[in-house]
């Protein structure tokens, strides 16, 4: 996925009811869980076509960690605190891959 970055739209925003949908049939989430979540959203291409593309995070968590996330170049310092990163292609159909930490770290022996 390539991202451009857009300074000028680069606000924090809501999930959009697209993704919203989304994210509750396929991560089966609750309604409540998403609106409490926030995204970034820049143009960007993939495989060639021009896309929106999405990253998501909790402004709960990163308040807790003592941090700011107030741009996408924020979370970028700050990949931990990527939950989900997506995309929604030129038709409005909506592509979002988990980027969440395991809860505990498992040791191969």
């Amino acid at each position: 996925m390539f991202f451009k970055q857009n300074n000028h739209k680069n606000k924090v925003r809501k999930l959009s009811s697209a993704v919203s949908r989304y994210m509750q049939y396929r991560f089966n989430m609750l309604p409540e869980y998403l609106d409490t979540l926030r995204c970034f959203e820049c143009d960007g291409v993939v495989n060639g076509k021009g896309v929106r593309c999405v990253r998501i995070f909790s402004p709960y968590r990163t308040r807790e960690r003592h941090l700011s996330i107030k741009d996408s170049l924020d979370l970028e310092q700050h990949p931990e605190m990527l939950l989900f990163e997506g995309h929604i292609d030129s038709q409005g159909s909506v592509y979002v891959a988990d980027r969440r930490m395991p809860l505990t770290r498992v040791r191969v022996t």
